[in-house]
C-alpha cells in the first residue's frame, strides 16, 4: 500500500487506468483524476504540439474468401472470423508497390516542405518488414534515379542483416544521422516510435495495427513543432480512421478513470475455493518458505506438489477454468495492493502462493481456430478510401483498469463457416473458384522444403512463427508461382487482410511439417537432451532388448512398432530415435546388437536394420514399410538409429496375430484407439474416409 512519507508523481500525456489510480486524485464523481491537466487539445491549440490528425489517408483492400469442405463445421464466431480477417505483409511484390506509394508521395507532397529539409517515418509490423520494405523503398529508389536517403532501424538480425550493417554505421548514430541532410526516410519497426524526438519529421507511412495507446504515442512521433513546419501527414495502409479517431479520443481532452472496487480482490479469491486445489494451510506454509531466502527450490516445490497434483487431475476444461480464476485473482490483487490500504496477512500469502502455483501450471498458449485448408483466399486492389482531418473536439475520456472480474461468460455463438465466408463476401462484394487454393497448398509445401524456414520452424514458437516468420516466406514462394495463377497471386499481394487470413489457415500446418522434414536432416545433437521430445520426436533406448528384465522382449518390439505406426497415422509423420534413453543421453545399440551375436561375432547395423524391417513388414504390412527410413549415427562412441516416419495415405493397424490395433499419435505419448466409435471418429477427422486395413 501507498506510504505516508513517500510522495511519487507521474507526468504523461497518455495516462493510463493504472496510472491515475496509483497517481490521480478521486474527483467528486468517483473517478480517478489527474492532480493537473494540460489536454493534448490545448496545446494543439496553443501551438505547443502539432495535430497529427488534421492530414490523415488511409487505403483499404477487398478480399475474397472460398469454402473447399463440402460439409460446414461449426467455428466459434468471433474466432473463425478473426482467423479469416487477420493479415501481415511481407511480399517483395507487394512491399514493392506500397514502396512506390510512398516515395511518389514523398516527393510529391512532402520532400518540399520545411526548407527541404522535411522527414518521414515508415512503420512497419516486424523486423523482416522493415528490412524488405527497407529494401523495396531502396530498389524503387535507385530504379528512378532519385536523391533520397532511407535508413532502417530494427534490432538484432534478419537474415544476416543488422541496422549496423543495413545502414553502414553503428546503430548509436542512427538518429543523429537521420537528423542530417544525408537521410530523409527512416523505416522502423518496434524503434524510435515513442519517446523519438525529431521535429522535423512530417510524414508517417503507417503498414501495422495500431491501436489504443499504441496508435497515440506512435503517431505522436509527428507532433513536435518547428519554426519552418506548417502540419504533418499520416498515410495509413492498415488502420480505420474511426479506430484512430476513438484511440486519440480518450487522451485528446481529460482523461478520467473509474474506481476499481477493492472487493475484487476478495471475490477473485473465493472462486478459487469452487476446484478444491487449495489448501490454506499449505498456501501459508508456501509462503513463508518463498519469502525465506534460505529456503531451497526443492522445499518450495516439495510444498507446491500436493496443489499442482491435485490441479493435473481436473479434467482439461476444469484446468483452464482453474488458469483463468487464478491468473484474475494474481493480477487483480497485484495491482490493489498498491493502491489500497488494508492489513491482511493471509490474503497476502495466498497471492504469494497463487503468483508461484500459476508459474508451474502454466498451459500452452493459446491456439485459435485452425482453418486449415477449408479456407482460400483471392482477389486485390488499394483504393483510397479516406483522405482529410480526423481532428477531434474537446471532451472527456474515460479508460478502464480492470476490464471486468469475470472469466468467460459464457460459450461463445457459434455459426457454420460458410456463413461467416458469405457474409465477409457480402461485405466486400467478392467469390471464389476451388481452383484458387492449390496455389497455396504448392507454395506451402516450397516452404516445407525450405532449411532455412525448417530451422525458423524449430526455433520459433507458433504465434512468433506465424507472425514474424511464415508470412514473408510464404509470400516469396507465392510469387514464384505467380504464372500458375496470376489472379489469386495479385489477389493476396494487395490485400493486408487476405494475407493474415492465408497465414491463420497455412502458418500452423506449415509450421508443423517443417518441423518434422527438419528432424531428417539436421545434425543428429540438435536432437538430443531433456525435454526434447515432443508430438514429432520420441526416443526408445533399445529395438528389443529389456534393459530392467535384462533380455529380449516383444513388449519392447511393441512399443517402437507403436511409435512408427502412430507416426504414419498423424498428419505430419515423426521421428523415432533408437539408441536413446527417455532424458534424452546416448544409450547406444550395443545392447540390441548383442541379440543378434553368432559364433562369437557381435550384431551390427545391418543385422539390426534387417530385423527393423521384417518387424515393420510382419506387423505393419509392406505399405507402412515404404514409409519409413533409417540411419545410423554414432554419438560419444555409441550407435544410434534416426528412423524418419512420413504421413500415411490412409489408416495403419498394428496386426498381431488376431489382434489388429490402431496407433493414434498424441503430444505425450501414443495411444490405442479401442473403441470401434472413437476410432471410426478418428480416421474420419484425419483421412475423411472410413477405416480400412493396410
Amino acid at each position: 500500500g501507498r506510504q505516508p512519507n513517500l510522495s511519487f508523481f507521474a507526468f504523461t500525456a497518455t495516462p493510463k487506468g493504472r496510472t491515475l489510480e496509483l497517481f490521480g486524485q478521486k474527483g467528486t464523481d468517483g473517478k480517478h483524476q489527474p492532480f493537473h491537466l494540460y489536454p493534448m487539445r490545448q496545446a494543439i491549440e496553443e501551438g505547443f504540439i502539432e495535430d497529427v490528425l488534421a492530414n490523415y489517408l488511409t487505403y483499404n483492400r477487398y478480399y475474397h474468401l472460398e469454402k473447399t469442405l463440402l460439409e460446414d463445421p461449426k467455428y466459434e464466431t468471433a474466432k473463425a472470423r478473426a482467423a479469416l480477417a487477420r493479415f501481415v505483409n511481407l511480399h517483395p511484390d507487394n512491399l514493392g508497390q506500397r514502396a512506390d506509394i510512398v516515395i511518389e508521395h514523398f516527393l510529391d507532397k512532402i520532400a518540399h516542405r520545411m526548407k527541404g529539409k522535411a522527414k518521414a517515418m515508415v512503420v512497419c509490423s516486424s523486423r523482416p518488414h522493415a528490412v524488405g520494405m527497407w529494401k523495396a523503398l531502396r530498389k524503387h529508389i535507385n530504379n528512378n534515379g532519385y536523391d533520397l536517403g532511407v535508413l532502417v532501424a530494427f534490432s538484432g538480425e534478419v537474415d544476416g542483416l543488422t541496422e549496423t550493417k543495413a545502414n553502414g554505421f553503428p546503430e548509436s548514430e542512427t538518429a543523429t544521422r537521420f537528423d542530417g541532410d544525408e537521410y530523409q526516410i527512416m523505416v522502423v519497426a518496434e524503434k524510435f516510435q515513442t519517446g523519438f524526438d525529431q521535429p522535423k519529421l512530417v510524414a508517417m507511412y503507417v503498414d501495422k495495427t495500431l491501436t489504443g495507446l499504441a496508435a497515440v504515442q506512435t503517431l505522436s512521433r509527428l507532433n513536435r513543432t518547428h519554426p519552418d513546419k506548417d502540419g504533418t501527414f499520416v498515410l495509413d495502409f492498415v488502420n480505420d480512421t474511426d479506430d484512430i479517431r476513438d484511440a486519440f479520443a480518450v487522451y485528446h481532452g481529460k482523461t478520467v478513470a473509474p474506481p476499481t472496487d477493492p472487493n475484487l480482490m476478495f471475490d477473485t479469491r473465493d472462486e478459487l475455493n469452487d476446484f478444491n486445489i487449495l489448501d490454506p494451510g499449505e498456501m501459508q506454509q508456501a509462503a513463508v518458505l518463498i519469502l525465506d531466502k534460505d529456503s531451497s527450490h526443492a522445499q518450495i516445490h516439495a510444498a507446491m506438489q500436493p496443489a499442482v497434483e491435485r490441479f493435473k487431475a481436473l479434467d482439461e476444461d476444469d484446468q483452464d477454468m482453474f488458469r483463468d480464476a487464478l491468473t484474475r485473482f494474481v493480477r487483480v490483487y497485484g495491482f490493489l495492493a498498491q493502491i489500497v490500504k488494508f492489513s491482511n496477512p493471509t490474503l497476502e500469502g495466498d497471492y504469494i502462493f497463487c503468483r508461484a502455483l500459476a508459474r508451474l501450471i502454466r498451459g500452452k498458449p493459446g491456439e485459435g481456430i485452425d482453418l486449415g485448408d477449408e479456407v482460400e483466399l483471392t482477389h486485390l486492389r488499394h483504393d483510397k478510401t479516406f483522405d482529410g482531418s480526423i481532428s477531434l473536439t474537446a471532451g472527456e475520456g474515460v479508460i478502464t483498469t480492470i476490464f471486468s472480474p469475470d472469466g468467460r461468460l459464457g460459450d461463445p455463438d457459434e455459426e457454420l463457416l460458410s456463413e461467416i465466408i458469405a457474409r465477409i463476401n457480402a461485405r466486400f462484394g467478392t467469390d471464389w473458384t476451388e481452383e484458387d487454393q492449390l496455389v497455396f497448398d504448392a507454395a506451402a509445401q516450397d516452404l516445407v522444403k525450405d532449411e532455412q524456414l525448417q530451422n525458423q520452424a524449430v526455433n520459433n514458437d507458433e504465434a512468433t512463427f506465424r507472425d514474424h516468420v511464415f508470412v514473408d516466406q510464404f509470400q516469396k514462394a507465392l510469387v514464384s508461382r505467380q504464372d500458375r495463377n496470376e489472379k489469386v497471386v495479385f489477389a493476396y499481394l494487395d490485400n493486408k487482410e487476405m494475407q493474415a487470413a492465408v497465414a491463420t489457415v497455412y502458418a500452423a500446418k506449415v509450421q508443423k511439417q517443417a518441423i518434422v522434414a527438419k528432424q531428417q536432416t539436421c545434425p543428429i545433437g540438435n536432437l538430443l537432451g531433456p525435454d526434447r521430445e515432443s508430438l514429432y520426436l520420441e526416443y526408445k533406448s533399445t529395438l528389443r532388448w529389456d534393459i530392467k528384465q535384462q533380455k529380449k522382449s516383444k513388449h519392447i518390439e511393441t512399443a517402437a512398432i507403436k511409435t512408427i505406426a502412430g507416426f504414419a497415422n498423424s498428419p505430419y509423420g515423426g521421428t523415432l530415435l533408437i539408441g536413446v534413453a527417455d532424458d534424452g543421453s546416448v544409450h547406444g545399440l550395443d545392447d540390441d546388437y548383442n541379440t543378434f551375436s553368432k559364433r562369437g561375432q557381435q550384431g551390427n547395423h545391418d543385422l539390426w536394420g534387417q530385423h527393423l524391417q521384417n518387424l515393420i513388414r510382419s506387423r505393419l504390412g509392406d505399405y507402412a514399410l515404404s514409409l519409413v527410413n533409417w540411419r545410423f549415427h554414432k554419438v560419444n562412441g555409441q550407435d544410434l538409429a534416426r528412423i524418419q516416419i512420413d504421413p500415411s495415405a490412409h489408416p495403419i493397424y498394428d496386426e498381431k496375430g488376431q489382434t489388429k490395433t490402431f496407433w493414434h499419435r498424441t503430444p505425450v505419448s501414443t495411444l490405442a484407439i479401442t473403441d470401434p466409435k472413437e476410432r471410426s471418429q478418428v480416421i474420419a477427422t484425419r483421412w475423411g474416409v472410413p477405416p480400412r486395413s493396410r
